[in-house]
């Protein structure tokens, strides 16, 4: 996996300079490696969500923040692929069910 090159980190084991920067990036990558999506549409969404932010006006766009980036570019996925729109499935003993996803 390639993180994009304004992070900077080491690409082989990111750091974080904060709690809810290493969940969402575990969240993203475990989204993708449970099959919601390909890590290639996240790395897609995340370079438009910040060219979105560079194409806004500077005046406007507030402060750089490459996890703020990767939280947006989350949430657009996680809308597209209608992950939170039905509850999980389970069994008598709150197991969650496999089951086709029709997206």
């Amino acid at each position: 996996m390639k993180l994009h090159d304004t992070c900077t980190t080491d690409q082989a084991a990111p750091q974080f300079d904060h709690e809810w920067q290493r969940r969402a990036f575990g969240l993203a990558l475990a989204l993708s490696e449970f099959r919601h999506y390909p890590w290639s549409e996240f790395q897609e969404t995340l370079i438009a969500t910040i060219g979105e932010w560079e194409r806004t006006p500077e005046s406007e766009r507030g402060q750089w923040e490459y996890y703020d980036h990767w939280v947006a570019t989350l949430e657009r996925l996680v809308d597209r692929h209608e992950l939170l729109t039905a509850p999980p499935l389970t069994d008598a003993n709150d197991h969650a069910l496999a089951h086709d996803h029709d997206h």
